[in-house]
């Protein structure tokens, strides 16, 4: 049986990557695939490779036929960083498989489809287009708004005092984020809500300001 390594991304707290994984899961059974590893990470898709050798360690760890994701923004935003991690995974002989057109950037000599990566590039640039589009709707917006003298951002001590009030909170925060980086089993935010019987925006907006005050 052909082995598959399952990748789901999020750039956000707010989402989650619950769906991604279940209808991969899906995906690899309809094709007969065991699946050895399943990652999900919250990253942004604009990352250099530097900021995402971690993944290319669990791919090389597990050594799966098949690299399964779901759409081409998952994988993502670069496309410099794309198409560097996509020869890296093939010098390991592993072929990268996405739902959205079920192409294989291997053919079954484990050479490269050209087909597949004319539109793994094209994608992917859209993706990357999209982004800087975004971003520089945004930079216009703020750059509008202090011309007609409107104040940004929250006033001065907001996030010192929240983080103060919440010190208990911020300590926890601080130790699964250590467990984290050592690879270790760490409470996710909504698990951290539970365990500590509080809305998840608030455990989010800690998260920010301990950011901000370079506390993780």
């Amino acid at each position: 049986m052909e082995t598959a390594f399952i990748y789901t991304r999020v750039s956000t707290l707010h989402q989650n990557t619950e769906r991604q994984v279940q209808e991969l899961q899906e995906y690899c059974k309809r094709n007969k695939w065991k699946v050895v590893f399943a990652f999900s990470e919250n990253i942004s898709g604009t990352h250099k490779v530097k900021q995402r050798k971690h993944l290319l360690k669990l791919v090389e760890k597990h050594k799966p036929k098949h690299f399964v994701f779901h759409d081409y923004s998952r994988f993502s935003r670069n496309v410099k960083t794309a198409l560097i991690m996509k020869d890296k995974l093939h010098s390991l002989g592993v072929n990268l498989v996405t739902m959205q057109s079920g192409l294989h950037s291997l053919n079954e000599d484990g050479t490269p489809n050209p087909i597949a990566t004319q539109m793994f590039t094209q994608m992917i640039s859209i993706y990357e287009f999209e982004n800087a589009s975004r971003i520089a709707a945004i930079k216009s917006g703020i750059a509008n708004a202090r011309r007609k003298g409107v104040v940004l951002g929250r006033p001065t001590g907001t996030f010192q005092n929240r983080l103060k009030k919440y010190s208990s909170i911020v300590k926890l925060i601080q130790e699964q984020e250590q467990m984290k980086l050592e690879r270790k089993k760490y409470l996710s935010v909504r698990k951290m809500a539970v365990y500590l019987n509080r809305q998840p925006s608030l455990i989010i907006n800690l998260r920010k300001d301990m950011r901000e005050a370079n506390l993780i």
